[in-house]
């Protein structure tokens, strides 16, 4: 029953306040905001005038997204390349799970996660990540030329200006450090993901009206920010663009589909709800009934055995690097750097990456089954 996992993520969502962060250090540098702009609006928790919510159940929504990236990439955390890190910078953090992991993985390297709502762990973290609130929009507080990787993950319709943000990550990276960007490509597109519904839907009606509502507020959904010219205008070199097929449902996908079809359709009210009530005027109540009915539709397509296309939503992942001081160099006399100036892309090392055999027990029993004791997170020890 597809609302079984959406009215039942309370179960989800305890089940991952129980096992929350538990990690091998007994540590914590956190600093937060003495006042966070905290607003509840038809029954969610919104912070400033993010569009997301970031109650506990986005919380959770977020953890299993977690969970599906890693999947998704072999267990690893970043498609870049990293040789002993110094400083990690992840941008928009959320509940801290990727800059967590980075911790763990490289326990000598500063990892600082970002974002403009405390909702990160305080508690038995790794000794070598701190969590600062800080709003991406206003100036950077960081040393110039320092940070190995600039990390953004899901943060399409978070800022008004792109430009400004890829030239504050510019100024703080070292020479020869990354930018990773990661986002979906084609929610609000007729191709893959909604060219199984029908025009009239509500699946259709949502996407223009939140493409409507991002374009009232300032903030553009959509990928027009993952862009090569950008990148390279500001100075950026080795600029490379990778596209993922990301499975909806089980059927589509035996490691992670029925993770991730929880995530899109728990994400649905998540992604609409503040924006067309708030810029658009629409009747909550609406929203909520097309989100469930689109949730609805989803379930029947992603388990539909009569389908002979891919149920997917494409994943797209934007990578860059600063020059290097021969680069620059090479740049101002005039001499553009080349592709074996610049180095490519490998793979990374094996990662020690937490993970729960909680978010299985937490997604059965979102879909109805009856709950079972919460296990404590570990290592991946398993694919």
């Amino acid at each position: 029953m597809i609302f079984a996992q959406m009215t039942s993520v309370s179960v989800i969502a305890e089940a991952y306040s129980q096992s929350a962060f538990p990690s091998s250090s007994d540590s914590a540098r956190t600093l937060y905001a003495e006042d966070v702009d905290y607003t509840t609006e038809h029954d969610r928790t919104y912070c400033g005038d993010y569009f997301m919510p970031v109650d506990q159940t986005e919380q959770t929504r977020q953890y299993v997204a977690h969970q599906v990236y890693l999947k998704l990439f072999n267990l690893e955390l970043t498609t870049v390349p990293l040789h002993n890190p110094s400083y990690i910078l992840d941008i928009g953090t959320g509940i801290g799970e990727w800059a967590i992991g980075m911790a763990e993985k490289y326990p000598r390297c500063e990892v600082f996660g970002t974002d403009i709502a405390p909702i990160q762990p305080t508690h038995q973290v790794p000794f070598n990540v701190e969590f600062h609130i800080e709003n991406a929009e206003d100036e950077w507080i960081r040393p110039a030329d320092a940070v190995d990787l600039v990390h953004f993950r899901n943060m399409e319709g978070a800022f008004s200006d792109w430009r400004y943000i890829y030239q504050q990550a510019y100024n703080c990276l070292k020479p020869g450090g990354w930018i990773e960007v990661i986002d979906y490509d084609d929610h609000f597109t007729s191709e893959n993901f909604l060219s199984y519904f029908a025009p009239d839907s509500p699946a259709h009606l949502l996407a223009k009206g939140v493409l409507e509502a991002a374009r009232v507020a300032g903030r553009p959904r959509g990928i027009d920010h993952m862009s090569k010219e950008l990148l390279e205008e500001l100075g950026y070199v080795d600029v490379k663009e990778s596209v993922y097929d990301m499975g909806v449902g089980s059927r589509e996908n035996s490691s992670y589909g029925s993770f991730y079809l929880f995530t899109v359709v728990t994400g649905l009210e998540a992604c609409c709800l503040r924006s067309l009530t708030k810029f658009l005027g629409w009747d909550p109540k609406v929203v909520r009934d097309m989100c469930k009915q689109t949730a609805l539709e989803t379930r029947a397509i992603a388990e539909d055995t009569s389908r002979t296309g891919k149920f997917v939503v494409k994943l797209r992942v934007m990578v860059a690097r600063k020059p290097t001081a021969q680069e620059q160099w090479l740049v101002a006399r005039g001499t553009v750097p080349t592709e074996s100036d610049c180095g490519t892309l490998r793979d990374g090392d094996q990662s020690t990456i937490r993970s729960v055999k909680t978010v299985k027990t937490a997604i059965s029993d979102a879909t109805g089954q009856e709950a079972r004791p919460v296990s404590q997170r570990s290592k991946i020890t398993e694919g």
